[in-house]
Parts: C-alpha cells; sequence; structure tokens
C-alpha cells in the first residue's frame, strides 16, 4: 500500500474510532482499540493488525459491534474485519459484524450457526458442531462430574439410554462445550450420523426465513432427517409460541423414530416464563442434569489448560490468582486470561504475579452483579432523555414505546427477571405486553446494525455499573 492510500486509511479510521473514547471507558478505549491498526483496505474488507490471536478473540466478542457500527457511521458503508498477528497471515476465518454486509446467502441445513453474540464463525464441522469441544479438553470436577458422565453414554448410545437429555446451568459454565463434545464424539464414532446443532435462536431465525419463503414444510422436512438433534440456549424458545409449536411436532417426529434429542438451557426449564408446559413435560422424559459453578480446584485446571492450549506461558501462582478472584464462570476466567494475555503482549512484559495482580486489580470487576430493573430504568431513561416515571406512565408516544421496549429486553436478558416482574416493574403491564416488547427488539436487532450496536452499548453500561 502506497503512503497516500496509507494515510487515506489511518485517517479514516480515527474518523471511526474517535466517537468511541465516547461510548466506552478510557481503560477499555486504550486497551482494547487503541493497540489496532489499519494495515489495508481491500474493497469492503478492512485488515487491521492485532497483537495476538486472543486479542482478536475478545474484540470479536466484545466490541466488534461497536467497530461496526462506528465504522458505519463515519464512512457511510458496511465493511467486514479481518484481523492478522503482526508480519502474519489473517487469523483463522473472518471476524465482521452481524450482517454488516446485508443478507447472505441462505445456509444448508447443516452449515454452522453463526455466533448470536458478535460476527465470528467458530471454526466449524459439518452440522454446525465445534470440533474443538471434545470430552478430552472438558475440565471435569465434582461441579460436572455426572453431566460429563451422562454425555459421554448419551453419545456411546445415542437415542437409547436419555432422550432427551438435557443440561441446564449457569451462563459460561461449560453446556454448549459438552453437548458440541457429544455430537464430535458420535460423528467420530460414526460419521454416517446426521448431527445438527443450532441454538434456539438460530431455530427460529431459519423458521421465520422459511416462513418468509412460504417453505415451511420443506424447513420441517429437512429438521426431521437429523439422527441427533442437539438444540442450546432452549430458554430463547420462550414467548415465541409459533417456534414452540413446530419444536414440539419436531420433538416428537424425532422422538417418535428413537433419534436423539440433547438440550441446554441456562435454568431448571419449568422455570422458564413463557415456556409452553407441554415442552417442559417432554424435557424431563429423559435425564436432566446440571452444572453448577467450578470450585476452586477446577478453576485452577480451566486456566492452566486454557494456558496450553493458547501457548501462554502462565506460572502457576498466577493461575491461582486467577482462579481464587474469579469464582463466577467458566467464561469469565478465560476472559481473565485473555486480559492479562494481552496486557503483557502490548507492554512487552513477563507474566508474574505482580503484572496479574495490576492487571486484574485495575481492571473492572470480574464478579459483576446483574443490573438491577431500576439501573436499567435510569440508563434507558438517560439514553432517550426521558423524565424520571416515563416509562411506568401510561403515555405511549413512539418515542416512549421504543424505549420501554429496549427497557424490557435489558431487564429480561441483563437483570434476569421474568416477564411478569418486568410488567409489574414498568407500570402493571400484562407480561404479553412484555413479551411483544422483547421480540421486537430482538426483530429490530436482527434488522439495524446501528441499533444493534446501541444496545450492544446500553448492555455494556450496565454492566460496568
Amino acid at each position: 500500500m502506497n503512503s497516500l492510500r496509507r494515510q487515506l486509511l489511518t485517517e479514516l479510521w480515527e474518523q471511526a474510532v474517535t466517537p468511541l473514547r465516547k461510548r466506552l471507558s478510557a481503560e477499555d478505549f486504550d486497551t482494547w482499540i487503541r493497540p489496532l491498526r489499519p494495515v489495508r483496505l481491500d474493497g469492503s474488507t478492512v485488515e487491521v493488525e492485532v497483537p495476538n490471536r486472543m486479542f482478536a478473540t475478545w474484540i470479536e466478542e466484545h466490541f466488534l459491534e461497536e467497530l461496526s457500527a462506528a465504522w458505519l457511521a463515519s464512512a457511510g458503508r458496511r465493511v467486514r474485519f479481518r484481523f492478522t498477528e503482526p508480519s502474519a497471515e489473517p487469523l483463522q476465518g473472518e471476524l465482521f459484524g452481524p450482517e454488516v454486509l446485508g443478507p447472505s446467502p441462505q445456509p444448508s441445513l447443516f452449515d454452522a450457526p453463526a455466533n448470536q453474540h458478535g460476527g465470528l464463525r467458530r471454526r466449524s464441522a459439518p452440522g454446525g458442531l465445534i470440533p474443538s469441544y471434545r470430552f478430552a479438553n472438558f475440565v471435569v470436577g465434582a461441579n460436572n462430574q455426572f453431566a460429563r458422565a451422562a454425555a459421554i453414554a448419551v453419545s456411546e448410545k445415542p437415542g437409547c439410554l436419555y432422550n432427551p437429555f438435557l443440561v441446564f446451568g449457569g451462563i459460561g459454565l461449560g453446556k454448549t462445550h459438552l453437548v458440541n463434545a457429544i455430537g464430535n464424539a458420535i460423528v467420530q464414532r460414526d460419521g454416517d450420523t446426521r448431527v445438527l446443532f443450532i441454538t434456539a435462536d438460530a431455530f427460529t431465525n431459519r423458521l421465520i426465513d422459511a416462513i418468509s419463503r412460504n417453505r415451511v414444510q420443506d424447513f420441517k422436512q429437512r429438521m426431521r432427517r437429523v439422527d441427533v438433534l442437539i438444540l442450546d440456549d432452549v430458554q430463547c424458545l420462550a414467548g415465541r409460541e409459533r417456534t414452540q409449536e413446530e419444536f414440539f411436532h419436531l420433538f416428537n417426529a424425532l422422538h417418535d423414530e428413537g433419534k436423539q434429542i440433547v438440550l441446554t438451557c441456562d435454568t431448571f426449564p419449568n422455570d422458564i416464563d413463557g415456556l409452553e408446559e407441554r415442552l417442559c413435560n417432554r424435557f424431563s422424559w429423559g435425564l436432566v442434569a446440571d452444572i453448577k459453578p467450578p470450585d476452586l480446584e477446577t478453576r485452577i485446571a480451566i486456566v492452566e489448560r486454557k494456558a496450553r492450549e493458547e501457548g501462554i506461558k502462565l506460572p502457576v501462582d498466577v493461575a491461582t490468582l486467577i482462579a481464587t478472584e474469579i469464582d463466577s464462570n467458566v467464561r469469565d476466567l478465560e476472559a481473565a486470561l485473555t486480559r492479562l494475555s494481552a496486557w503483557a503482549s502490548i507492554h512487552r512484559r513477563e507474566i508474574t504475579i505482580d503484572l496479574a495482580r495490576e492487571v486484574l486489580g485495575s481492571g473492572r470487576s470480574q464478579k459483576p452483579s446483574r443490573p438491577t430493573a431500576e439501573q436499567v430504568e435510569a440508563r434507558v431513561v438517560s439514553h432517550f432523555g426521558l423524565k424520571p416515571g416515563d416509562l411506568k406512565a401510561r403515555r405511549r408516544t413512539k418515542k416512549l414505546a421504543e424505549a420501554r421496549h429496549v427497557a424490557m429486553y435489558l431487564m429480561r436478558n441483563y437483570a434476569g427477571m421474568s416477564f411478569p416482574a418486568i410488567g409489574e416493574y414498568l407500570g402493571g403491564r400484562d407480561h404479553s405486553t412484555v413479551i411483544h416488547g422483547c421480540q421486537a427488539v430482538e426483530r429490530r436487532c436482527r434488522e439495524d446494525q446501528t441499533y444493534r450496536g446501541m444496545i450492544a452499548t446500553l448492555a455494556r453500561l450496565l454492566e460496568r455499573g
């Protein structure tokens, strides 16, 4: 790239990311955005240099939507981002914001579903399985020993022992890893077995697409051809009556034919508002296993294994510190390790116990508590320029309705409130109104990149407190 084009790219980049200084904390901007260096603009692809692979993963999972929206707002065009290490080939796969490039070709039934929280499609096997998720690298502890043993049994005799097999537990505890391990073990044993891993959101989106194309019957037939169905995040079916109706009949058809059904959920199904009783009953036909937060020894093992997989030289005392400070879930443990590794790489420092204390201590809390309804209300009121109490009032302007929908969505997905509780808090509204509001936000997020970026920003502000 000649100097003039490089200068132009640098100017475009600065124009795009400068507004993020106001939307992100100074620490987040300096740690994660400032080190990014644009090196090439090729059509609709911006190549960006990052310190290492883990840094790229963190950007994809936490800041990609903001970057995509910022570039669109600044340059007026949609682009995808491809990340490279210094003097290296582009990292495996392409990182790009959800729908940044507009509609993509309709995937086949066995294509990997896109990551629902960002643009990176994990490196996937046929059927959407994540090949790196196997029993061999699933760290076992007292918190998950029973669930893992049952999962292995299911993989050895699919459709025979526990059908359905449902795993539930909090966010980031390894449910997705475990059920992918089932699918990978089955495929490894018999490559002709048709295994499909799909999230509940992706299932819903494919159904919506089939309805819009008048191809529902084709959708049903293709889904019923699978031998093993793995549905992730069952709780996302809540409130979606048409999706639940279709999944109910799919469940019955697969179960009657002795085909294996594997499910994950973030809580016990009967405790999910908006999930039909007939589905809850069927989910209990087989085996239900829970995964609890890991104990200290298991957390240390998780950190050490992740460090080995990523080629990070991690002293034992640092692994112990991370595991001691963070007792919430596996995802938070890995996030802390990613942050520490990125910090050490950027500042060219060796990972030591002192550096770990400095980085983990200076960062925002790794044990975030869920925001309260009051905090969500305050944040939404501030963003939309409303007055306190407006969200609970009976007035209905377009601006108020949009703000209420956003508040409902955030209270449901980030404050963890039930639909009735949200309705009661927002002025005694019916729970069906809340469900409709949440669905309206989800639909708009799929269609509007800028709107999705706004929701992501509000969520991040709530997580920071």
